[in-house]
């Protein structure tokens, strides 16, 4: 964990110097964060998906998630390191460890074979794998959207100075909190009043980051955010202990050759199902004096 942390925040800061005033990138000078934002780019990202990420090719994709909950624990508190060694469609591994390096979930996809474990001493259970899957594509989108959802549209995307990520050209946005819009109603005021006419579930305290989108596929490369907001339960309370913290890196990285993908140990294996038997007798021993 502390391998890749060091690794995400070094990428991020080397990207980011490029960025800041007097430090000139590939295309030179460009706007630091201290500059005026009158004549400031506004902008969404493209959309990502699984058939985008398929476009990326073989890659690596890493990522930090860490939430600090509220004192109430309605927004309760969360940490995962989560890697993806994707190597084409059915070839795969994805890993998401907890706190203190505990194994949550493991799942490695050898064609029509998944493995999958949820704790680091248990065996790997054996499961029929479906042709053509790219679930596991949109996981590793999840964690993005699951840190900016207590945004919403409050979550601004300013265009900065082009830049690269690992020789790839890339689009480089400062992500920010903007303004909540003025509710139409007059007679609706208060936070907690705009809160419930917007649907929103948690008021937005603050949001800065960076995000790298490569050029050629849209897809994000490099990302880094820290946000904070309130859950509505709490609203109106200014004890800081009921703010919910949320700090997030993410890094996506092409390999030029398919990463090996390789199957566990066949004595940590459990293969509970039997060659032929589909639907609910799926891992039922066989009677062997009726063969049922």
């Amino acid at each position: 964990m502390s391998r890749l942390r060091r690794g995400l925040a070094a990428a991020v800061a080397l990207a980011a110097l490029a960025l800041a005033p007097g430090c000139p990138s590939d295309g030179g000078d460009g706007p630091g964060p201290d500059d005026d934002r009158a004549g400031a780019v506004y902008e969404r990202p493209p959309a990502t998906s699984p058939g985008t990420l398929r476009g990326l090719g073989p890659h690596v994709w890493e990522a930090t998630f860490d939430r600090r909950g509220d004192r109430g624990n309605i927004a309760p508190s969360r940490e995962a390191t989560l890697r993806l060694v994707w190597s084409e469609l059915d070839y795969y591994e994805f890993v998401e460890v907890g706190q203190d390096s505990e194994l949550r979930f493991e799942e490695i996809r050898l064609d029509r074979k998944v493995y999958r474990r949820t704790s680091n001493g248990a065996d790997y259970s054996v499961l029929p794998g479906t042709p053509g899957d790219s679930i596991i594509l949109q996981r590793s989108l999840r964690e993005w959207e699951r840190v900016l959802s207590p945004f919403g549209d409050q979550a601004a995307y300013e265009r900065m100075q082009d830049s690269t990520v690992e020789g790839r050209p890339v689009r480089v946005y400062r992500l920010s909190l903007a303004p909540l819009a003025a509710p139409d109603d007059p007679r609706v005021v208060g936070l907690d009043a705009a809160a419930n006419r917007a649907g929103m579930a948690v008021t937005p305290v603050s949001l800065a980051g960076l995000v790298y989108i490569d050029v050629e596929t849209g897809n994000r490369l490099l990302a880094e955010v820290e946000g904070r907001y309130v859950p509505r339960r709490v609203l109106g309370n200014t004890d800081p202990t009921d703010e919910v913290l949320v700090t997030y890196r993410e890094s996506r990285s092409p390999t030029q050759l398919p990463p090996t993908v390789t199957a566990p140990p066949p004595d940590r294996v459990k293969d509970r199902t039997h060659p032929g038997i589909v639907g609910p007798g799926a891992g039922r021993p066989l009677d062997r004096a009726s063969g049922r």
